[in-house]
């Protein structure tokens, strides 16, 4: 851990690594501090690339202090994999902060997407480029958008279909959503801790997840 950064919802860091165990959006590592009293270890998101590592997304545990050494397991789990042809992307964060979303910017910027956020929270470093809409906002924006990528907790999943404004009869947008629930076991013991309730039965987000595609949840 190189640094640490004080965010709305906890602290964010530094974390220096191999290239090759940075995750990609969505996915994630499993971190620990060796012979720490840690019960489990903490899933990690990235926020944005750094040199020689990455920014990971907040919260990380307030023990976390710079200097701190970090077992890294990964990369873990199903990513968000953005179209090349999408052009309104809608980057929808429900009930935290969207910085596990943000790690999408670089390449929708890239291929001219233009860019909304749905979120109670604005980072403080957001691109001009992004336009920041309320979440009373969500049914216009998903009407408005091609991809929609969803950052949002498991007991959100029942109320998706209100919260979008798409009717039972009516299929889900094209887009992917990133499913917030405790993972201890990063796929090694099959716990079910993890377990999401899809279209065709129950699915575990350590490693079938945790990023889902929307048409698998409702």
């Amino acid at each position: 851990m190189r640094e640490i950064f004080l965010q709305d919802d906890g602290p964010s860091g530094r974390i220096t690594c191999p290239l090759g165990l940075v995750p990609a959006p969505g996915q994630f590592l499993l971190a620990s501090r060796p012979g720490s009293d840690d019960p489990l270890p903490v899933p990690v998101f990235k926020a944005a690339d750094s040199a020689g590592g990455f920014i990971a997304a907040a919260p990380l545990p307030e023990s976390w202090l710079p200097g701190t050494t970090l077992n890294l397991r990964g990369p873990l789990g199903h990513g968000f994999s953005l179209p090349k042809a999408c052009s309104r992307l809608a980057l929808v964060s429900l009930g935290a902060a969207p910085a596990r979303l943000l790690a999408l910017l670089p390449q929708a910027l890239m291929q001219n997407a233009s860019v909304v956020l749905v979120s109670d929270f604005i980072p403080a470093d957001l691109p001009s480029a992004v336009e920041v809409r309320p979440p009373a906002d969500l049914p216009e924006v998903q009407q408005w958008s091609d991809f929609l990528a969803a950052d949002l907790p498991r007991e959100q999943l029942s109320g998706l279909r209100k919260l979008l404004g798409v009717s039972q009869e009516t299929p889900f947008p094209a887009g992917q959503a990133l499913v917030r629930v405790p993972m201890p076991c990063g796929a090694l013991a099959e716990c079910g801790v993890c377990a999401v309730s899809v279209k065709r039965g129950w699915k575990l987000a350590c490693k079938d997840g945790p990023v889902f595609d929307l048409s698998e949840l409702g």
